[in-house]
């Protein structure tokens, strides 16, 4: 498998859920792979703490967009 570019932080902001997690999933998988060594380790605990963040945030942003749907739809059925 080809090692994937890191992602620059101003672009981690467009991408999907979808692809964060790709690229999570990417990371975690070198890190049970053979090839495990400290300073490339250290880059990469980094960059998958930085998804982890923006993948925290685009979930409660979903979480409240979800919620926001419910309200309106309990105040329809109150109606």
């Amino acid at each position: 498998m080809s090692e994937a570019k890191k992602i620059d932080q101003a672009d981690l902001g467009k991408l999907s859920l979808t692809e964060l997690m790709a690229r999570l999933d990417e990371i975690v998988a070198w890190f049970n792979g053979p090839d495990v060594n400290l300073d490339e380790a250290t880059k990469k605990f980094d960059e998958g703490a930085e998804l982890a963040a923006v993948i925290k945030k685009k979930l409660a942003e979903a979480d409240n967009k979800v919620n926001q749907i419910k309200l309106k739809l309990d105040e329809i059925e109150g109606e």
